[in-house]
């Protein structure tokens, strides 16, 4: 308020002055030499009259200057601070005497002024404005000040701030204000065009509203409130945008450094909002609280807007609904949002937020999603045959980009405490049905964990730390996977139905370690140790009882009269009772010395190793025939020879065969025929069987006389 009483008491010191040359008939245009060196004296700025001043006395006292302008203060350019192409006021001369100032229209043409901050931060106004003197110092208060109105064309602002390196400009301005008064309202309109280099663009904005000063208990009232701007410009999303702000009512209180706004509306690009707000310690570094409402709005609609196309998305109805509600609270050093509510498409977002410091942030989160179909909005899948998908990537896979594949600067500034809690979600086909994940971060280090997840009948528990402090980012990671079916869960990461199956259980037996900061250099640079069990299941790609079966005539013949024709059918699958395992992971490549399978009338051992950078494995399973239908316990006698099987290529598509015939010989592959030739009669307990036709025949003693005749 303190530029209103300045400009009273200006304006009604002009006047008296004007009143005294007008009484004594002298004519002000001699003393204008006199007006100039007082100026000069005073502020040492240049203040010239470029045409004449002239008086009038009816039916109010009036002046009206022709171009006036005030130059810049020492140590600033030669560019006017201010200058005026006309200028006009009236005041009553009588009220004067009661300590009144009843002022006219004012009425302001070609107003140019040069707002200007140099690179020390000195300001071209500060000479003009003393601080150091008190309002109540003023023999005028806003009480006493009374305006029929303001007019203002044709008017220019430019701001230019060397400091940081800022230029607005205001121009075209007109304002139309309507008489001002302390306790009545007064209606306001302004239009203007505003542009900005850094940021660039231009716009032009209309302004509205009414205002109601209160002088005596200095609070004041702002109501319909309105601001529309139609913004071009290379730094405006888009391109160009319409933007409208509102307000029903805005109350200020000075006293108590105070305000308060209801009715808030908002419009940006198709978009709407309301809401409302308060705030305290308005001058000193205001607190602000409120709450913003977001009704449905289309996304895709939004996105075209801000960057003239819809997202790509493997959904094409993704993002067309989405609403938002919160609560807010910031200030100096804080903002919070204690509470908010969202709705993407079918999904539900709730939860708070918190980040507080200045130049070190803080951030404290709670995040619960439900009914999350994350694949909805990611990009669609697309084939990689062509050379720009198959260059992406390998970028991708190399890590490549000025960032990497971790944040690493971010991270080592980062103070995290969060969690983030999900039902019913799906990601990379990958699909959850509920999740706890925790996350912190302070020093450098991420911890992501204790995880918990629930997954295709399983349980996935796990923690991963991230410790970005040294040159290279190490990944820590241990985690236990249990009772996870493994059928839909393949043939939900694979996009097509999977001939895996049975029940995974896997758990790290030492921590998963690696460095780097890209999937390829994480791959390389993998060690630690898992342990891997699978029951009750099918493993594709290959029929070990047919790779028995094949060994020799006698093998095909025992296999079929032991009952097993089923297991040693066409189908390229074997069915198991349990798989187990031990990977020993070393430099990027697995080691497996244990291999363990146990079939319906077999039993596999075998070793080799996985490369998990290149996909490239490499095993070798020792197969032998076994007097058990039962694929997990059961008898664990092995009869005979192994018959050697080898697994090679990416571990996504493994290539099978057999090399028996280097390895043991043709003596050994008749000596395996014979071994499974025996299976029948082991299983039947070594008991007499039938000849055709009914008559008993003698027992060929079994397990034992198999084993003599086989040495």
């Amino acid at each position: 308020m303190r530029f209103l009483v300045l400009l009273g008491g200006a304006v009604a010191a002009f006047f008296v002055v004007g009143a005294l040359l007008f009484a004594f008939m002298v004519d002000p245009n001699k003393y204008k030499d006199d007006f100039t060196r007082m100026v000069k004296a005073a502020t040492g700025r240049e203040l010239v009259f470029e045409g004449d001043v002239k008086l009038a006395y009816f039916p109010r006292l009036g002046i009206e200057t022709g171009g006036v302008r005030l130059g810049n203060p020492p140590g600033f350019d030669d560019k006017p601070f201010s200058r005026v192409e006309r200028a006009s006021v009236t005041i009553r001369l009588l009220p004067l005497l009661s300590g009144k100032v009843q002022v006219g229209r004012l009425a302001l043409d070609g107003l140019q002024l040069h707002l200007q901050r140099d690179e020390q931060g000195r300001s071209s106004w500060a000479d003009l404005v003393d601080d150091s003197v008190p309002e109540e110092a003023s023999p005028w208060q806003l009480g006493d000040i009374s305006l029929d109105g303001v007019c203002v064309t044709n008017a220019s602002i430019l701001w230019e701030d060397r400091l940081v390196g800022k230029r607005y400009a205001v121009s075209g301005l007109d304002l139309e204000v309507q008489a001002i008064s302390s306790g009545s309202p007064s209606a306001f309109a302004a239009s203007f065009q505003l542009q900005s280099a850094k940021p660039e663009y231009s716009a032009r904005a209309e302004l509205s509203g009414t205002v109601t000063l209160n002088a005596a208990s200095n609070r004041h009232v702002f109501a319909d409130l309105s601001l529309k701007l139609a913004a071009t410009g290379k730094d405006v999303p888009g391109g160009k945008g319409d933007f409208a702000l509102g307000l029903s009512e805005l109350k200020v209180d000075e006293d108590k450094q105070t305000a308060s706004a209801a009715g808030l509306s908002f419009s940006a690009y198709g978009a709407k909002g309301t809401g409302q707000f308060q705030a305290t310690n308005i001058f000193d570094g205001p607190d602000i609280k409120g709450r913003v409402d977001v009704p449905d709005f289309n996304g895709r609609a939004l996105s075209a807007a801000l960057t003239g196309k819809a997202p790509d998305t493997a959904d094409a109805a993704a993002y067309e609904h989405i609403t938002a509600s919160l609560e807010f609270r910031t200030g100096r050093g804080y903002t919070e949002i204690p509470n908010f509510t969202a709705k993407l498409d079918d999904a539900h977002v709730e939860g708070r937020f918190r980040a507080t410091g200045l130049d070190k942030k803080a951030y404290n989160f709670n995040v619960r999603v439900s009914g999350l179909d994350a694949d909805r909005f990611l990009p669609p899948s697309r084939a990689e045959g062509g050379q720009h998908a198959h260059a992406a990537h390998a970028a991708k896979e190399a890590g490549q980009g000025k960032e990497g594949l971790f944040p690493v600067e971010a991270l080592r500034t980062a103070s995290i405490d969060g969690k983030v809690t999900a039902e019913r979600v799906k990601i990379k086909g990958l699909r959850l049905t509920s999740l706890v994940l925790p996350v912190m971060a302070q020093g450098g280090i991420l911890d992501i964990g204790q995880v918990d997840a629930r997954l295709y009948e399983g349980v996935l528990k796990g923690f991963l730390r991230l410790d970005v402090q040294g040159e290279r980012p190490a990944v820590t990671l241990s985690a236990t996977l249990a009772g996870v079916q493994q059928k839909p869960l393949f043939s939900d990461l694979s996009g097509k139905e999977s001939e895996f199956a049975g029940v995974m259980t896997l758990d790290t037996v030492s921590p998963l370690v690696c460095q780097g900061n890209s999937a390829q250099a994480l791959k390389r640079s993998l060690s630690g140790r898992v342990r891997i069990a699978v029951r009750d299941g099918v493993f594709p790609g290959v029929n070990m009882h047919g790779v028995v079966r094949d060994s020799g005539k006698k093998g095909r013949d025992a296999l079929f009269s032991a009952g097993a024709e089923a297991e040693a059918g066409t189908a390229k699958s074997t069915r198991f009772g349990s798989i187990d395992a031990t990977a020993a992971i070393n430099s990027g490549v697995a080691v497996i010395n244990d291999l363990d399978i146990k079939a319906p009338f077999l039993r596999a051992d075998g070793r080799g190793t996985v490369d998990i950078a290149t996909k490239h494995t490499d095993m070798t399973l020792r197969l032998r025939v076994v007097p058990s239908a039962e694929g997990q316990g059961g008898s664990s006698g092995l009869l005979g020879l192994a018959v050697p099987l080898r697994a090679t290529g990416p571990y996504d598509n493994l290539s099978f065969g057999t090399d028996y015939l280097r390895t043991i010989g043709k003596g050994a592959l008749d000596a395996v025929g014979g071994v499974v030739q025996g299976i029948g009669d082991v299983l039947t307990g070594g008991s007499s069987s039938k000849h055709q036709g009914g008559t008993p025949k003698k027992s060929s003693g079994g397990l034992l006389e198999g084993v003599k005749k086989l040495f």
